[in-house]
């Protein structure tokens, strides 16, 4: 069994293929569907031709099962959602938000972090997971 990606709010699955489909939405509006590859640490991904999404722009992400935000409200530029991996060990997810920004972590229920990606630097507080 592969990974199963789920929304933290419905808990409806989020992945098909080997993506993550998160609906998007940027500051002027435009809105789409971002895939992102399933695989932790690969940043390939594509837009729907609705959205165009430049590097470096954030964007606002949200489920596309039930709608709700996936945005970490209190920290700048992340979002989340669930990853339950083949020995149903659940987990977070955390991304940037900031398109082509590579940074992934991975926050199991002991608070153990496993980071991903080239930027790390900028997320040196140790608590900012903790946010709600």
């Amino acid at each position: 069994m592969k990974a199963t990606y789920l929304c933290p709010h419905c808990r409806g699955a989020i992945n098909a293929g080997n993506n993550i489909i998160l609906s998007a939405k940027t500051k002027s509006k435009k809105v789409g569907l971002i895939l992102l590859h399933e695989e932790i640490g690969n940043y390939a991904s594509e837009q729907s031709s609705s959205l165009s999404v430049e590097e470096g722009e954030v964007v606002d992400l949200f489920c596309p099962v039930c709608h709700e935000s996936l945005n970490i409200p209190i920290k700048d530029a992340l979002a989340k959602y669930i990853r339950i991996d083949e020995n149903l060990k659940e987990s977070f997810i955390v991304i940037s938000r900031k398109y082509g920004e590579r940074i992934t972590f991975k926050v199991d229920e002991n608070k153990h972090i496993e980071s991903y990606g080239e930027k790390l630097s900028r997320y040196i507080d140790p608590d900012w997971f903790l946010l709600k």
